[in-house]
């Protein structure tokens, strides 16, 4: 008979002293991991606020710089927010170092019925010799039922006083030193005073408007050249609790030719958020402002994002 005999099977493990190594190892390797993806992550907040407050204030600072390109030049007013009635002008640049006087108001000419079509709501030349000084005004080759349309859409009919635009008049007549355009103390916007400018009708016929009669120039002389603007504009940096920083408002939809004031219950929309810089001056004719927003990382960091334009008439 043939005997079985036990073999005898040698298992390999591994010794304690392996799995302590193996272990070790492993620690080390997933602590540097975790560091290595930590500091990815941090990176890629810090970049997320980066692009995010960079792609704000860059288009807030471009918005900002299409509006005031078609300013009326020498309407700029810096005001203090904590008293309307407290001014100045923004004409000597100095107002980069004034930190009382931040609201920066102006009158804008009515660029959008201007442009919007090949046929202009108001294409800015009036025929004198048709026209009669404190009554009609001929403008050849205007479509000004397109400008009333475009008007009334873009304010939303928000305008008071039926959407009556104010008609300037290019012409040194107008103009209180060789170099200004107009001055600021007869737009309206520090009181009553209109004598540069006044309001306008439209009429059945697209190329004729007739000087509003309750406005206080019956006797304003007719040039060839001219602006109509639909409304004043204001930049207002209001105090945001909840970050400590400024929220920059867009005041618009009011008419200092008819009386309308700059008031904080007026009709604004948020530009931009989280400001922490909004300054600005004027110089001859350039115009220049700073604009500097926050982009929050965490609840102990924050990002900060700075744009300067130049708006040259």
């Amino acid at each position: 008979m043939m005997k079985r005999t036990a073999v005898n099977k040698v298992r390999k493990a591994f010794t304690l002293l392996e799995v302590v190594m193996v272990i070790v190892i492993l620690g080390i390797i997933s602590s540097i991991a975790s560091t290595i993806i930590a500091d990815v992550y941090d990176n890629y907040l810090i970049q997320r606020a980066t692009y995010r407050a960079s792609l704000k204030t860059e288009l807030a600072a471009q918005q900002i710089a299409n509006m005031l390109s078609y300013r009326i030049k020498s309407t700029t007013l810096a005001r203090n927010p904590a008293d309307l009635n407290d001014y100045k002008l923004v004409t000597d640049g100095t107002n980069l170092s004034d930190n009382t006087h931040t609201v920066l108001e102006w009158i804008g000419y009515e660029h959008d019925s201007f442009e919007a079509a090949n046929l202009p709501g108001w294409d800015g030349f009036c025929d004198v010799n048709a026209s009669v000084t404190g009554g009609n005004i001929v403008t050849p080759g205007s479509n000004l039922n397109l400008a009333q349309t475009i008007m009334n859409n873009i304010t939303r009919n928000d305008v008071p006083n039926n959407q009556s635009p104010a008609i300037f008049f290019n012409d040194y007549l107008y103009r209180f030193t060789p170099d200004v355009e107009y001055n600021v103390a007869c737009m309206g916007l520090i009181d009553n005073n209109t004598s540069c400018i006044s309001s306008v009708n439209f009429t059945a016929n697209v190329e004729q408007m007739n000087f509003n009669l309750n406005a206080a120039t019956p006797n304003k002389l007719i040039v060839e050249h001219y602006k109509l603007a639909a409304s004043a504009y204001a930049l207002w940096p209001a105090p945001n609790p909840r970050t400590g920083n400024f929220d920059l408002r867009l005041y618009y939809n009011y008419q200092p030719w008819a009386g309308e004031r700059l008031a904080a219950n007026n009709t604004y929309s948020t530009l931009i958020s989280n400001v922490t810089v909004f300054k600005f001056a004027e110089m001859a004719d350039t115009f220049r402002f700073k604009l500097c927003a926050q982009e929050s990382i965490g609840t102990d960091y924050n990002i900060t994002i700075c744009k300067e334009k130049a708006i040259i008439l």
